[in-house]
């Protein structure tokens, strides 16, 4: 066991470290002028976010493959251990400021919002490995054989589930900001009308 345990960091600390580029209200994207100002008629990103070589293992953990609806007793079910890795996933995202006009029961106003403008998910290769089912060298050639296409939906997936959940913070923080909007704009050290308006195309 502390052999396999040693075999395991071994690979683990083998493998590249992550890359994290992180960047608030365009402060860091230049080190000649760190203290420069906001401004988003420029580049109104408030947030990028950029992480590369990432990597996730889970190593034998109990499934159990059966059909959805059984016909009769005599179907098949597979129960196993499984090991699944991830490798190379990177996540890029851009999250922007702009305004809004909104209608309140005493007229319109103009509030700033927060956007998802831009989201990249990308994912190198999924492997997915049977052990302990008795049939192993059957599943895990059938499972080979649709690795682009496991990998591509994991893919989908992450990128869905991310979304979302950005989404749903990004909703409650505009949801606060349309009450008190002075506060962010006085965080990002500007005007509402230094925003620049987002349209929707229909």
């Amino acid at each position: 066991d502390s052999e396999q345990i040693r075999t395991k960091h071994q690979k683990f600390t083998e493998r590249e470290s992550v890359s994290i580029d992180v960047d608030i209200c365009n402060t860091f994207s230049s080190l000649d002028t760190p203290k420069k100002r906001f401004d988003p008629k420029k580049d109104p990103t408030v947030l990028y976010l950029g992480m590369s070589q990432l990597t996730c293992c889970l190593d034998d953990f109990t499934y159990r493959i059966e059909p959805a609806k059984r016909m009769s007793m005599f179907d098949p079910v597979f129960e196993g251990i499984g090991t699944l890795s991830i490798k190379n996933a990177s996540i890029k995202l851009r999250i922007e400021c702009r305004k809004e006009r909104i209608k309140k029961f005493d007229g319109e106003v103009t509030v700033p919002v927060l956007q998802l403008q831009e989201l990249e998910v990308g994912l190198e290769q999924v492997n997915f490995r049977f052990k302990n089912t008795g049939a192993d060298w059957l599943l895990n050639k059938i499972v080979s054989n649709f690795t682009k296409g496991i990998t591509q939906l994991v893919r989908e997936n992450m990128k869905e589930q991310i979304s979302l959940s950005i989404n749903d913070v990004l909703e409650h923080l505009n949801s606060y900001m349309e009450v008190n909007p002075d506060i962010m704009l006085k965080i990002l050290g500007i005007t509402i009308d230094d925003l620049e308006e987002n349209i929707a195309w229909v």
